[in-house]
């Protein structure tokens, strides 16, 4: 609103994020799909942003065709250019569960203030941010299991350079 009002060129684009791990995680709560669940909230959120007046010039789902081009053809042009970098981090990996556990979906020991039920990216008793393969007795939040670490290779965008 501010940057209309100040009459900047603008482009207000929001949307459905199907691939995240708070997606992920509600709809394994109820049951349904990420799609699924997406279906149902993607009307939902539109219908509260309207109530609210706030007007997107796009408010889509991160699933459609169009949006899987558009972000495939970012990180082709960083990679082409040399703006990403690979490095080899440590993850927790549930066997049973055959996937690596987003900060989410794992809980345990927090290793500064002992609080047993600490999350994998915070403890909710001493507010310390956590990295998951920190938290002692380690378990996944799914079938209970103890997760075992493994080093994994991810992408980074080298902020230097950009």
């Amino acid at each position: 609103r501010y940057c209309r009002l100040r009459r900047w060129n603008t482009l207000f684009v929001c949307g459905t994020d199907e691939y995240g791990t708070a997606t992920e995680t509600r709809a394994l709560q109820e049951g349904l799909s990420p799609r699924e669940l997406c279906d149902r909230y993607h009307a939902l959120h539109a219908d509260i942003y309207a109530w609210f007046r706030i007007s997107f010039d796009h408010f889509g789902r991160t699933t459609t065709p169009q949006q899987t081009r558009i972000a495939q053809d970012i990180f082709q042009r960083l990679l082409a250019r040399g703006f990403l970098l690979q490095d080899t981090l440590e993850q927790l990996r549930c066997e049973s569960c055959g996937r690596y556990l987003a900060d989410r979906f794992v809980e345990g020991t927090c290793p500064f203030c002992g609080y047993a039920e600490a999350r994998g990216d915070q403890c909710d008793r001493c507010g310390k941010l956590i990295n998951a393969v920190e938290l002692q007795n380690p378990q996944c939040k799914l079938c209970r299991g103890t997760p075992v670490v493994t080093p994994t290779q991810h992408l980074f965008l080298d902020l230097p350079k950009v």
